[in-house]
């Protein structure tokens, strides 16, 4: 029988920077590849699906299971499009890890990967320089909601809390489960930003997502 084989960019062990979790402790497999392409992404190294390394399944759980941590974030590049994904996230959910998944919510999940997965949503507004037909996809966003996903939105500037009011009207988002984050890859960037970004979360009900990684780190990789 053939192994599935696929391209990770890389595990590392670390702290949740974001969402709803941030701050937990937690086990990271990035996946490689990703057709989005926002212009402000911080790991354009795992857009490429040739580049990273490849791996083998079986090797691949082995490398997560070294990790002192039964909380496992699969992340990206946009993981839904790599092969080794739904086996990796329904292996993991099987084996009592928590799952978290981060994506750009353009790729409907499958039925395969889906019990025990927190899905971490990230619809990208119009900042992120990629085209509305490619970033909103409307099926996949009804389906993340049946699955009670948290919705976090990057923003660049104030004229983007309309777009992320209009999308949570539009597919009646629960505002307690929408998160604001700011962008940036500076801690100075975020600290500009987070101000009005709090202000906005306390006047419509959503909440804040920090950078935990950012202002720990800077932008490193692997942390």
């Amino acid at each position: 029988m053939t192994t599935l084989r696929g391209r990770i960019a890389e595990t590392f062990y670390s702290i949740q920077g974001e969402g709803a979790t941030a701050g937990l402790p937690a086990t990271f497999v990035r996946l490689q590849g990703c057709t989005v392409g926002c212009g402000w992404c911080d790991t354009k190294y795992s857009w490429d699906p040739a580049a990273g390394r490849e791996v083998d399944f079986p090797a691949l759980l082995d490398e997560v299971a070294a990790f002192p941590c039964r909380r496992v974030v699969i992340t990206g590049g946009e993981p839904l499009e790599s092969p080794l994904f739904a086996p990796l996230a329904a292996a993991l959910a099987a084996d009592g890890y928590l799952v978290e998944v981060e994506t750009s919510g353009t790729r409907a999940p499958t039925a395969e990967a889906d019990a025990g997965i927190q899905w971490n949503v990230s619809v990208k507004l119009s900042g992120s320089g990629v085209s509305e037909s490619t970033r909103i996809n409307p099926a996949a966003i009804r389906a993340f909601l049946a699955r009670g996903a948290w919705w976090k939105f990057v923003v660049s500037e104030p004229g983007e809390l309309g777009e992320v009011l209009r999308l949570a009207e539009r597919f009646a988002l629960p505002r307690e489960r929408v998160l604001l984050q700011p962008e940036g890859l500076r801690a100075e960037e975020l600290a500009a930003r987070t101000p009005w970004l709090v202000e906005a979360c306390k006047t419509h009900g959503f909440r804040f997502s920090p950078r935990l990684h950012i202002l720990i780190w800077g932008a490193k990789r692997g942390v």
